[in-house]
């Protein structure tokens, strides 16, 4: 019988980890061109976004205000979680990205943004690894123990 460890915590329930399995079949590839291009020195950063709202047509809204340059992609429909990545966006320019979209909701009387930013300013992390950076600061962002609903935090 294995014996439960004090220490350990367990965030990967069963809803995180279909979350997690949607988040990599989306993003593996634009991540790894995203890679791709800061190896190349066509990029000099970019922020992964997971955000989620109860605001209905949220991916609307999203497409709406996002640049041309922005990747997004649904992650969950249902629960309206999306994935934006934003070239040449360092993690401030995410925040304030994620701090105009709560204003302009907040004029509409819709829900807040629940969001994680991660700047990727570095392609030391392989891919797969950036990605567990991303959903586990997204997951951190929605548990109820966290007190802010948008965390952010840069990758060198």
């Amino acid at each position: 019988m294995a014996r439960k460890n004090e220490h350990v915590q367990w965030k990967y329930d069963d809803k995180a980890m279909e979350l997690g399995v949607k988040f990599y079949r989306q993003s593996e590839i634009p991540l790894d061109l995203l890679y791709h291009l800061m190896r190349s020195h066509r990029l000099n950063s970019f922020s992964a976004i997971l955000l989620h709202s109860d605001r209905m047509n949220f991916g609307e809204f999203l497409n709406k205000h996002k640049r041309k340059t922005d990747l997004l992609y649904e992650l969950d429909g249902q629960e309206n979680i999306y994935a934006l990545f934003c070239q040449e966006t360092q993690v401030d320019g995410g925040f304030y990205f994620i701090k105009r979209l709560q204003t302009l909701m907040e004029n509409e009387g819709a829900d807040d943004i629940t969001a994680a930013i991660v700047g990727v300013e570095s392609t030391v992390y392989p891919v797969k690894d950036l990605m567990f950076i991303i959903l586990d600061t997204f997951i951190r962002a929605r548990s109820k123990e966290e007190p802010e609903s948008v965390i952010f935090k840069t990758v060198k």
